[in-house]
């Protein structure tokens, strides 16, 4: 397969941690994927579903996504089906004012069962879009697992990549979760960023780890189709793969000295140097939702704009997609078709 030996280990140790921490999944077990399309400013490198929109047009689309997440519940009430883990993720869920994220979570509360539930995740990506209301509401609602996603703890990358948030309202959002008490906190960082050279994206994990971080991401850029980036040097990803590398061995390094181990990784398109995003983590802060779709063995039912559900056969061993409509704006007006849809191929026998 064209694997070193030492990407070689890294695979089959991943492999041993999580069989021993997380095991397989149960048979009638879901991963639920809810979609927040929306994001304060959209990132130099993003081929998301985010979109810049005022108050009104996100409070418009709550109602189709609870309305999703209602008929889902009852599909799988019937089917005796339960959630493993529930991810609300996007785009940046925190672009929801704390009213409005606790409505959700309401809502999911009533339509899944969680006395079942394993792990509750929300994506508070942004800085800038995090308050203690905010925090606050997370928590009371049972989340135990926030991102966190400085990407880079330097102002001039920050604005290079179009994000309006500053390093001081990073470590700000940190220190306000873990006053909260979230017991995971986890924090993207991505290697290669335009103009940053290996001291910076060391510096930016130290940092990190310095607030308090204990899951920590570690991306590689990655020149993707619809991001803004393609069009300005489409070759970027090859001329950064040597710094890149530098930047992840170093990454790597780093964490293992600080007591973090690899617990799953991935590949994309056009990644500098054909490196992988490799997620780490203190011991016992694994994700269960990020391992389960990347192994690709259980079922993931994914709610709102752009959501991708991926039912697992497991005679087969194959997945089939049902997809929801990725213009936020379709998926309102659309909303009875994409429950239509998901009755059809997610939850036919």
């Amino acid at each position: 397969y064209y694997l070193t030996d030492k990407k070689a280990a890294l695979i089959t140790d991943m492999h041993e941690l999580q069989v021993m921490n997380i095991g397989d999944p149960g048979i009638d077990s879901l991963g639920i994927y809810i979609g927040i399309p929306f994001c304060p400013t959209r990132c130099l490198y993003c081929s998301f579903a985010s979109n810049q929109v005022g108050p009104e047009e996100v409070a418009r689309y709550m109602p189709a996504l609870i309305s999703e997440i209602r008929f889902c519940g009852e599909m799988m009430r019937e089917r005796g089906q339960h959630a493993e883990s529930l991810y609300i993720g996007g785009g940046t869920p925190t672009t929801l004012d704390a009213k409005q994220l606790e409505m959700l979570i309401d809502e999911c509360r009533k339509a899944f069962d969680f006395s079942r539930l394993k792990e509750f995740t929300v994506e508070a990506g942004r800085p800038d879009t995090i308050d203690r209301d905010k925090l606050t509401v997370l928590k009371a609602g049972g989340v135990g697992r926030i991102s966190i996603n400085p990407q880079s703890m330097k102002q001039e990358t920050l604005d290079i990549i179009g994000r309006s948030h500053t390093p001081e309202d990073i470590i700000k959002a940190f220190e306000a979760a873990q006053e909260v008490g979230f017991d995971v906190i986890n924090a993207d960082l991505i290697a290669g960023l335009p103009g940053e050279v290996p001291d910076d994206f060391g510096e930016t994990l130290n940092k990190v780890l310095q607030l308090g971080a204990n899951n920590i991401t570690l991306h590689t850029l990655a020149v993707k189709r619809a991001s803004r980036l393609i069009d300005i040097e489409p070759d970027y990803h090859y001329r950064a793969a040597g710094r890149v590398g530098e930047m992840l061995e170093n990454g790597s390094k780093t964490l293992t000295e600080n007591g973090f181990v690899p617990y799953y990784l991935y590949r994309q398109k056009h990644m500098a140097g054909w490196h992988e995003n490799t997620g780490w983590c203190k011991p016992g802060t694994e994700c269960i939702y990020n391992i389960r779709i990347m192994d690709e063995h259980q079922s993931i039912l994914a709610l709102g704009a752009g959501g991708i559900s991926k039912k697992y056969i497991p005679v087969l061993n194959r997945l089939e997609r049902t997809a929801n409509v990725t213009n936020y704006r379709e998926y309102i007006s659309r909303i009875e078709e994409m429950c239509e849809r998901k009755r059809k191929g997610f939850f036919n026998e």
